[in-house]
């Protein structure tokens, strides 16, 4: 056989689906011509892994491969049932990984393989973040709140400028050819054509950010880097990233809430009751006779809900241990000591 497919992209008989397109992912982004701008060797090695992926990603294809490959005849020149050409190549499932690696537009029809300019890459949601409170993230709650969204320029209703010319670099076609490649043209970005006078106010995007004031229902439980999917007023979507402002005293560890509390060496050795903070309020904690330094003690019930289960509290015992002290109290010390 005159190729070996798995040689090509590096593994062996046995990978599986999933290991066969990590291996490809990779492959293909370190050959692509958009890495490798004037490479031929890159080109032909890209286009080399790309037939082999489109063969071994597809059972069908794979099994009589695999058939042929131990018959030692020809895939390509008629060992494939079907008769010859049976295995031509046709980017199964390849667009898709090339797109979320690149970006870009992939057509990998009869008419070749390459950008095309008629899929159009779907509009990405806008984003912005939003700082909440400690308490707010842990107990929930309605959080009014001015964001940043997307709007039409008003200066270019949208249309990013004014006058159109074509493309001196794709002649209008909105795309380039490298070998039998095609892809997007960088120039215009597959358009065809160039704004010849941008607007300012928006740069030539079309849009333009202005302040909407929006009210956010913020989930119990909610944590560091939760997304929240809005509906703002005029209808805009926006994913809205939140930030958690620590606590003086809380800190949190999955549905348990830490906290720390400082006593005296004689509160340790007699015992105490303290008034100790709560997401709930203060309650009283009994500090038992003989703690020791780094005891952690639990109160149950009283963390984060989360899925309808709420963690605990765990409070971390810091025993202080006096540093200068008065002559009457050194002495009190020594008759500890003989005692």
């Amino acid at each position: 056989m005159e190729k070996d497919f798995y040689k090509i992209l590096g593994v062996d008989e046995k990978v599986t689906q999933k290991e066969l397109k990590r291996s490809y992912r990779k492959l293909a982004k370190k050959y692509h011509p958009d890495a490798n701008p004037g490479d031929a060797k890159a080109e032909e090695k890209f286009k080399e892994i790309s037939e082999a992926y489109d063969i071994l990603s597809d059972p069908q294809k794979r099994e009589q491969y695999d058939a042929v490959r131990r018959g030692g005849g020809d895939f390509f020149s008629g060992g494939m049932p079907g008769g010859a050409g049976g295995g031509g190549f046709s980017g199964s499932g390849l667009d898709d990984i090339l797109h979320s690696m690149f970006g870009g537009n992939f057509d990998f029809g009869s008419g070749g393989r390459g950008f095309s300019p008629d899929r159009q890459k779907p509009p990405e949601t806008p984003q912005t973040t939003l700082r909440i409170s400690f308490k707010t993230a842990v107990s929930g709650g309605k959080v009014k709140a001015d964001i940043q969204v997307p709007a039409p320029c008003s200066d270019c209703m949208g249309a990013g400028g004014s006058g159109k010319e074509t493309c001196n670099q794709c002649n209008g076609a909105g795309r380039i050819q490298q070998g039998q490649m095609v892809f997007a043209c960088p120039s215009c970005g597959g358009k065809g054509s160039r704004i010849t006078n941008i607007c300012t106010a928006c740069t030539g995007t079309g849009e333009v950010r202005r302040k909407e004031a929006v009210e956010i229902a913020i989930p119990a439980g909610s944590d560091d880097d939760t997304v929240l999917r809005l509906r703002t007023p005029s209808g805009t979507t926006v994913l809205v990233k939140l930030k958690v402002s620590p606590d003086k005293f809380f800190r949190r560890e999955g549905r348990n809430i830490h906290c720390t509390v400082k006593i005296s060496a004689t509160q340790a050795v007699l015992g105490t009751t303290l008034k100790i903070r709560t997401l709930d309020g203060k309650i009283k904690l009994k500090i038992h006779p003989g703690t020791q330094p780094g005891t952690v003690l639990r109160i149950p019930g009283k963390g984060v809900l989360h899925r309808g289960t709420r963690g605990d509290q765990l409070v971390h015992v810091e025993v202080i241990i006096p540093s200068d002290i008065s002559d009457d109290e050194k002495k009190l010390w020594e008759q500890l000591k003989e005692v």
